[in-house]
């Protein structure tokens, strides 16, 4: 689960998905896990979001204890929050709440609540600027944010289900109490990921107060040590291609290789690449936590999650020299996809190979980094593709016996397979019916209740012994196994060029720069430019109106750097990256297949 960093210099949010997601996904993700007995999963986050989703609690909260409501409602992050606390819209809300309180899955989560699909309905039409009331525009801003909030809210909050029953007209009162258990939520949720609340706040208790406020024995009981468990995982700091920043004419290799079409970049490196990495790498040790640290406050509850030194690389992209800075640094575990494995090894990874008198598969191994410590895992993409394409047409329950039919399947040729399924933990579940709440669960309870399958956590992982030694690797991720989503392109050539001269203009800038705590804002900065997401989006297989989004982030991302440096912008950054002919993309383009069906 991640997001680029969306703010603004003075905090504000340009994009709310950070805000969303938390609301939808992050805080239902682990609630699903935990809720079913014996089950097992790993839960990816990186800090980048973390910081975000801590802003959020920390402005909302702000807001709400401002006792003038002009200032309260300046206070909000982001656009999408402020209708909560106002009473009255001009034309010019109202056009920009009819357009972007659309921004829901249409089937999914308009639809499905009939009141809703009303509002979008009316709001579309021209006359409604002029001719509706304020009642209509608070009624429509409720609903956008009753449509995102994930099912354990709608399923298990009195007030938010006493807000869905009634449909209309609401109050103002109704509308801030909505707020209030909006940020309740938000800060469950990211304590339920072992993070303080706001950034430098204390480390949550265990557990944490559920927001919906029943009685303390049912809480109990959903979390008793014999309910499921999840391990927490970390993404280097701003989700960025580490391949690249290493060597930037790595995708070059990756795309002869995978044979793809590959347009150069005119540069010779990317300046302090390495560097780079490094401090994306060890700047997860603020977001770290020791095992069991909620032991001591849990009245015998076991934790249910746990903090290991395992990582998701962003995109699942190594090469060698990631994977050996992974080993410098103390890594445990990390992941990446079979079509890597398999363009390394040159083999098809699903045929069976000899290994200690045996036969098995590659792809269901774990293998062990150049006999270092490090174990690394790979993607099925078959079966992950499953979960994040196919099975949101099916029945919860269809699809749920499906994917378990076929890790039975698995097992029967191999008792000791080792199957890494791994998909975005966002962007799917709003195709599915209620957010995918029971399709997981019945996921989850026929894996748990399985004979022949055991969940396993990176923890296990990383302590197996049942390892095949791996010495090479190719540069590459988990979509195709090449980096062409990120570079080779001309528009995302274009935006390495833009990076490349910013990253030459730093290093000038601090070698110069006498303010310590300046150089580590503005080396905080430099680390978000190089986040992955800028260079995903760009380019012809992404629809224009997203491109032009993200890419606006980006460049100003950039801006403010230079500002930052005390350094006039250059002109090149007004111009916009974006272009494509593309007018749709599976899933928006938010989420790529592994292999190319």
């Amino acid at each position: 689960m991640h997001q680029p960093d969306y703010r603004t210099p003075d905090g504000d949010f340009m994009l709310p998905w950070v805000y969303l997601h938390a609301l939808k996904d992050y805080i239902d993700m682990p609630l699903n896990i935990m809720s079913v007995s014996g089950m097992k999963a790993n839960v990816n986050i990186t800090p980048v979001l973390i910081d975000q989703w801590q802003d959020y609690n920390l402005k909302i909260e702000q807001a709400l204890s401002e006792s003038d409501r002009n200032k309260s409602i300046e206070l909000l992050p982001n656009r999408f929050l402020k209708p909560l606390l106002m009473d009255s819209f001009d034309v010019g809300w109202r056009r920009w709440m009819a357009k972007h309180y659309r921004q829901s899955n249409p089937e999914r989560m308009i639809a499905r609540f009939e009141h809703y699909q009303s509002l979008v309905n009316i709001s579309s039409q021209n006359f409604s600027f002029k001719y509706l009331n304020n009642s209509f525009y608070s009624d429509l801003a409720v609903w956008f944010h009753l449509a995102w909030c994930g099912e354990w809210m709608k399923k298990h909050d009195d007030f938010i289900k006493f807000l869905i029953k009634k449909e209309t007209a609401y109050t103002q009162e109704e509308k801030r109490s909505f707020l209030k258990r909006i940020l309740k939520w938000l800060k469950y949720g990211l304590s339920l990921y072992g993070q303080p609340e706001v950034k430098g706040a204390n480390l949550p208790l265990w557990p944490p107060e559920f927001p919906y406020l029943i009685e303390k024995e049912t809480y109990r009981k959903l979390l008793s040590k014999n309910k499921g468990e999840y391990t927490v995982t970390l993404t280097p700091y701003c989700h960025p291609i580490l391949p690249l920043l290493i060597d930037i004419h790595s995708g070059d290799i990756s795309a002869q290789i995978s044979q793809v079409e590959y347009e150069p970049l005119d540069v010779d490196e990317y300046p302090e690449g390495f560097k780079s990495a490094k401090k994306h790498i060890e700047r997860l040790k603020y977001y770290w936590w020791e095992e069991n640290w909620g032991e001591a406050y849990n009245n015998n509850l076991r934790n249910p999650f746990s903090l290991v030194k395992a990582i998701w690389p962003a995109e699942g992209a190594i090469s060698e020299k990631t994977l050996d800075m992974f080993s410098d640094e103390g890594i445990e575990v990390c992941a990446s996809g079979e079509e890597l494995l398999a363009m390394s090894m040159g083999a098809n990874v699903h045929e069976f190979v000899s290994f200690k008198g045996c036969a098995v598969m590659p792809l269901y191994r774990v293998f062990r980094w150049k006999e270092t410590p490090l174990r690394i895992i790979f993607r099925d993409s078959g079966l992950s593709d499953l979960i994040g394409f196919t099975y949101s047409k099916w029945r919860g329950d269809d699809a749920a016996n499906d994917l378990v039919n076929k890790l039975h399947s698995i097992d029967d040729f191999d008792k000791d397979a080792c199957v890494a399924i791994i998909l975005d933990g966002e962007n799917a579940w709003e195709h599915y019916y209620e957010n995918g709440f029971y399709f997981l669960r019945d996921l989850y309870s026929l894996i748990s209740s399985s004979s022949k399958i055991n969940p396993l956590s990176v923890k296990d992982i990383a302590v197996t012994e049942n390892c095949i030694n791996l010495d090479n690797i190719y540069p590459g991720s988990w979509v195709y196994g090449n980096l062409a989503m990120w570079i080779g392109e001309k528009q995302k050539n274009a935006a390495w060029i833009l990076l490349v001269n910013a990253k030459k203009m730093y290093i000038k800038w601090v070698k110069i720069a006498d303010n310590d705590e300046k150089i580590l804002k503005v080396e905080e900065q430099m680390l978000k430019c190089e986040a992955s997401d800028w260079f995903w989006w760009l380019g012809p297989n992404n629809p224009l109106y997203i491109q032009s989004q993200i890419e606006k982030v980006f460049r100003k991302h950039l801006k403010n750097l230079y500002i930052m440096m005390g350094i006039e912008p250059p002109s090149a950054l007004d111009n916009s990256l974006a272009t494509s002919d593309l007018t749709f993309a599976e899933l928006g383009g938010a989420m790529k297949r592994g292999r190319k069906s």
